[in-house]
């Protein structure tokens, strides 16, 4: 016999049998099938619907809450501000709209809506860790259940064992788990002027180039001393130095020239010489550039404790060039762990240590070994988010685009 609670649900979830889509809700426009994405406000919902996208021509993809793209996307048509917690109204978006797939990206499980669903037999993914099936899990035994949310979803995707533990504690038939493994999300790789590639490449060919990237003025002495160490072994380096804000530009070009230096300024079309041994290259926005010249770079706001933050290692990492860093870690630590003991980052305590590094990198297949590791590791989650898109793309129809 059913527990109260099981009632309760079940005569909540029933509700009326008819009901209007709420007036509210916009419908994406086309006439591919549709996958209604919830949770793209969180995780790795970004990633996620880009690999949806690039592995089904036509798919129409619609939000149920906040929407998040990657950078230089689409943006995805906004269905309702958030999944409707009314089963009639839950009902009619999913019988008016007719979604092939739902997909919850951030463990959340909108109890209605997935009801709706599984009355229409239509396949829901979720993608959770251990954490929040074990509170989904949770709630179903509170309230009295046999049989909730969690147990009406037709996939879980989780990242690792612990989570697949989980899921089977809960009930979770062993076929309806996928565990993928984890990895940070995905970040798009920086953008340049393919042109300035062109231009500046010969100019930099045979030459052992390396980069500060976002230095705070403050960490200038440190790396000028490095790059003192390193022309005394390679007479043509060229450090190239990213401020972390343009104000501290005219501090390190005035350190540098004080150091002996032959200094270019971008911001001042300066002309990159043979004999320059410094560029300054004040706009962020060209980051993407350097990362790409540069086999080499150290992420500034790292070596000491500065007003500005690093740069997220991924960045350099998705463009090919190895990374070096300091002990001071404020954002990303977990990330910096990962890369270090993957062989695809590496920690210098100072200028002496960093001068030594560069050096040793500059033999081309040290850097490209460093450098491939880094690849690997920020590309790791694309893998990912390839394998959640296929599992998803697999309960659609094949014909139609």
């Amino acid at each position: 016999m059913a527990g109260i609670g099981d009632l309760a649900s079940w005569l909540n979830l029933r509700g009326s049998r008819n009901g209007a889509l709420p007036a509210e809700a916009v419908v994406p426009p086309g006439d591919g099938p549709l996958v209604l994405v919830c949770g793209t406000g969180a995780g790795n919902g970004a990633g996620i619907v880009q690999a949806l996208r690039r592995r089904r021509r036509g798919l129409r993809l619609g939000a149920l809450g906040p929407v998040v793209t990657a950078r230089g996307e689409r943006p995805i048509p906004q269905v309702m501000a958030e999944p409707p917690a009314d089963p009639a109204a839950a009902r009619a978006l999913v019988q008016q709209l007719a979604p092939a797939a739902i997909v919850l990206t951030d463990g959340t499980i909108p109890a209605a809506l997935v009801a709706a669903a599984d009355e229409a037999e239509l396949p829901v993914t979720l993608i959770a860790d251990r954490h929040q099936i074990a509170a989904a899990a949770a709630r179903t035994a509170w309230r009295g259940m046999r049989r909730g949310p969690l147990m009406r979803v037709s996939r879980v995707i989780v990242p690792d064992t612990a989570a697949e533990e989980a899921a089977l504690r809960a009930g979770i038939a062993p076929q309806r788990i996928d565990v993928t493994g984890s990895a940070p999300p995905v970040l798009p790789a920086l953008s340049c002027n393919m042109r300035e590639h062109a231009a500046l490449r010969p100019l930099l060919a045979h030459r052992l180039v390396w980069l500060a990237a976002a230095l705070p003025a403050a960490e200038a002495p440190a790396i000028l001393a490095a790059h003192r160490a390193v022309i005394s072994a390679h007479h043509r380096a060229l450090l190239i130095v990213a401020p972390a804000r343009p104000e501290d530009a005219p501090l390190i070009a005035a350190a540098a020239e004080a150091e002996g230096l032959a200094v270019a300024r971008r911001d001042e079309d300066d002309e990159l010489t043979a004999d320059i041994q410094l560029l300054l290259a004040e706009d962020s926005h060209e980051l993407g550039l350097w990362y790409r010249l540069a086999p080499i770079s150290f992420m500034g706001g790292t070596l000491i404790v500065a007003d500005s933050a690093p740069r997220h290692p991924f960045e350099p990492a998705a463009l090919g060039s190895a990374i070096l860093h300091g002990q001071h870690l404020p954002v990303h630590a977990d990330v910096w762990s990962m890369l270090d003991r993957a062989g695809a980052a590496r920690l210098v305590r100072g200028a002496v240590q960093l001068g030594a590094a560069i050096e040793e990198l500059g033999a081309p297949d040290a850097a490209a070994r460093m450098a491939l590791a880094a690849w690997r590791q920020a590309t790791a989650g694309a893998e990912i988010n390839r394998r959640i898109a296929e599992a998803v793309l697999s309960d659609l129809p094949e014909d139609g685009p």
